[in-house]
């Protein structure tokens, strides 16, 4: 009830918008990815949009896979999406962003940001995503595959809090601090727990105009506060629909200290990337475990080419990737749209000492058809290999669009 109101007021503002904008030649109503009206002085803009990505799974496990897990074949939404967002007299930010995905709605964004602040430059209040980890940070909408690497099961999606963070150097130079509370998408959290995370990334070269060469390099630090209570990690392999191979139960945990490292380089149409993650545990005083500290890690690194010419699109006001534009898309002018093929090795270690969750690695392949910038079309075969409990092949396919 309470969405399908959230939904409707949403509507109505629009529409309140471009039904203004038809009596008074002050605002602005067009179609650029996504619905849109602005004002002719700038000040106030809306956006209205969306995604659709529609995935199918099919996967073969070995028969010692098959003795411990139940893997069936599958398709699902994995994401449904409605947002809307917009600016208030150009200084002042809003973005509020549903899901629909599984048949429940969740409120993925809800923050207002305010911009231009002296010194600090930007505040950003409410539900939004923790600054830590490239592949995290990165919209679903433009990862290079269809999941995300084994080592995102250490960070933090959205959760409620704020944040300051400022760019410098023509956006050369950027930094992150935020204060979250773990609500994990609730709405809601009350208790002792709470998230402190810092993030800086740079760009020590960035070319566009000669070609497109672009180099990356980030770092964050994250310090979770767990209140001594009891903590479970589940890690798939790089498809949602896949069982969760590997588990690890921390009965009693203080505390958790992440530290992320990321790269990303293009050179026109090829682009590398790597992302490193070291997680620190450390346990509660009641804790069963016999030592203090417990240090589990995961890494991954890719190569991705356009074999039709085009590049990625690193964005520098965000620090990751954006849409990438065909050179012409699928069915104008006897267009094709934009191929990239990728190759990805990511792996995960949870286990240290009697901390046993085991260890995983995928080699991931991949194949996206870019129809045009709003519509894509992946293909991603996963080599699973689950250390001491056998091995998966998986293929699946993302039908996705964007509006």
């Amino acid at each position: 009830m309470i969405m399908k109101r959230i939904l409707l007021l949403t509507m109505v503002l629009f529409f309140g918008f471009e039904s203004y904008s038809q009596s008074d030649k002050n605002f602005n109503v067009f179609w650029s990815n996504g619905l849109k009206a602005e004002s002719k002085n700038g000040e106030f803009k809306l956006k209205m949009g969306g995604r659709i990505q529609n995935d199918m799974m099919m996967i073969s496990q070995d028969d010692s896979l098959n003795s411990h897990f139940d893997a069936q074949n599958g398709v699902e939404f994995r994401r449904a999406r409605l947002y809307t967002s917009g600016t208030l007299y150009k200084n002042v930010e809003f973005k509020l962003q549903v899901d629909f995905a599984g048949g429940v709605a969740i409120i993925k964004d809800a923050y207002l940001q305010l911009s231009k602040i002296p010194i600090v430059g930007n505040l950003k209040v409410g539900n939004f995503k923790e600054p830590s980890g490239l592949a995290m940070l990165t919209s679903s909408n433009f990862l290079t595959f269809m999941e995300r690497p084994l080592g995102n099961s250490f960070d933090n999606d959205r959760n409620i809090g704020a944040m300051i963070y400022n760019q410098h150097f023509d956006q050369r130079l950027s930094w992150y601090a935020g204060y979250f509370y773990p609500t994990d998408n609730t709405g809601k959290y009350q208790g002792n727990k709470y998230n402190l995370v810092f993030r800086l990334a740079g760009l020590p070269y960035y070319n566009v105009d000669e070609g497109y060469k672009v180099l990356h390099i980030g770092a964050s630090y994250a310090y979770q506060f767990h209140d001594n209570t009891e903590i479970k990690y589940g890690v798939r392999p790089e498809a949602h629909l896949a069982p969760k191979y590997l588990t690890l139960n921390v009965d009693e945990l203080k505390s958790a200290t992440d530290i992320n490292g990321e790269l990303i380089f293009i050179f026109n149409s090829l682009t590398l990337e790597g992302e490193f993650t070291y997680e620190s545990l450390a346990k509660g005083n009641n804790s069963t475990l016999s030592n203090d500290i417990y240090n589990i890690f995961a890494y991954a690194g890719s190569i991705s080419w356009f074999i039709t010419g085009e590049h990625k699109n690193y964005v520098k006001s965000k620090t990751y990737f954006d849409k990438v534009n065909p050179n012409k898309n699928f069915g104008k002018d006897g267009g094709a749209g934009a191929f990239e093929i990728a190759l990805r090795y990511s792996s995960i270690n949870l286990d240290d000492a009697d901390l046993n969750g085991g260890k995983m690695s995928d080699i991931t392949a991949g194949l996206n058809w870019y129809l045009n910038p709003g519509t894509k079309v992946a293909l991603n075969y996963i080599y699973s290999d689950v250390k001491t409990l056998g091995k998966a092949n998986i293929f699946q396919m993302r039908f996705q669009v964007l509006f």
